[in-house]
């Protein structure tokens, strides 16, 4: 993903003395990079802002707004199981079965599930 920002020669001069004030005047570090720490910084002081208001919220305000957000609370998340199949693992077993009686490897038994 590629985020453009356009700054005029105010907002220029300004993003050149915070990136110097942070990294020093020595420093040197591509504007894209430094961006990316700003952006990941900002955005979680954002999410830590978002979870410290939501842990403050009492509990039916909390369900409510989850709710509308499409959010599964956590006491009613769903498991998903996997279900097995029971033809595949007859399939594994009886090559297993053929492979101990025959010495052969795993390709002759996959060639023999293949017939």
């Amino acid at each position: 993903m590629k985020i453009y920002i356009k700054l005029n020669k105010e907002e220029s001069a300004k993003w050149t003395s915070i990136k110097s004030a942070v990294l020093g005047v020595k420093e040197k570090m591509p504007n894209d990079q430094f961006a990316k720490i700003i952006l990941f910084r900002g955005l979680n002081a954002f999410m830590e802002d978002i979870h410290t208001a939501i842990d403050e919220m009492d509990e039916a305000e909390k369900k409510k707004i989850l709710e509308e957000a499409g959010v599964v609370p956590p006491d009613e998340e769903v498991d998903l199981e996997v279900p097995l199949i029971p033809k595949l693992e007859e399939k594994n077993e009886n090559a297993d079965d053929a492979d101990a009686e025959t010495g052969e490897g795993s390709e002759s038994s996959v060639e023999e599930q293949e017939k």
